[in-house]
């Protein structure tokens, strides 16, 4: 009714952005890296810099990364570029890839007793060898990461620097899609991509209601 009661809650002012660090050797080499921490190769330097005007006219004004090296290279080179702050969390990093790690990905999709080629039509199916963790609790981490995001940094864009296949899980999260369309959510370069604005509203809303209700006023603590 025009009343300030009805005036939207801040955090759905600002919006929320995805990328994937930029590119290192094993990426040239299509190898898959996972826990593996790899610096940026110079074609990956390079890449940040391209980006640069991009996410300075996306008017981002804080980037959350994980803390894997190839991420925060990523995230230092943009924040140094733009005078930006960073934040770094344990959330981000990469699904633990196993038995796959520093394997060709293309020898892994020709061999049939990988389980590589399956675990990319739905990676909720299979347990990756030698990983530590289930897809389904990298994908919750991941989807806390972005709550957690816009309710700690109300009113401000926001950058979050990742990885592939962690992003792909995310947003099969974020959108409520099942792991079969997980390969549909891989992406390859790495521009920053807006999260859909109403997912992240749904996130922070139940938060928001779930804190109102014991009391915590709705703030979440980010390092």
């Amino acid at each position: 009714m025009g009343g300030a009661s009805d005036a939207p809650p801040d955090f759905l002012l600002k919006l929320t952005y995805l990328s994937r660090h930029c590119t290192t050797a094993w990426n040239v080499a299509g190898r898959l890296q996972g826990t593996m921490d790899l610096p940026l190769a110079d074609v990956g330097i390079r890449e940040t810099q391209a980006n640069v005007g991009a996410v300075r006219a996306l008017g981002v004004r804080r980037i959350v990364c994980s803390t894997a090296r190839r991420a925060y290279q990523t995230a230092t080179l943009y924040a140094d570029a733009l005078q930006l702050p960073i934040h770094r969390t344990p959330r981000l990093r990469e699904l633990d890839h196993g038995n796959w790690e520093g394997r060709e990905m293309e020898d892994l999709l020709l061999d049939p007793n990988s389980g590589y080629a399956q675990c990319l039509s739905n990676p909720g199916c299979i347990a990756i060898p030698g990983g530590s963790e289930s897809v389904q609790a990298a994908q919750h981490r991941a989807v806390e990461v972005v709550r957690d995001v816009a309710l700690s940094f109300r009113g401000e864009s926001v950058l979050i620097v990742a990885h592939k296949h962690l992003n792909a899980v995310l947003m099969c999260g974020l959108l409520k899609r099942p792991f079969t369309s997980f390969a549909n959510y891989i992406v390859e370069d790495t521009r920053p991509h807006l999260l859909a604005a109403d997912a992240v509203d749904a996130l922070c809303l139940g938060a928001a209601w779930a804190a109102s209700s014991d009391g915590s006023g709705g703030q979440v603590a980010f390092s």
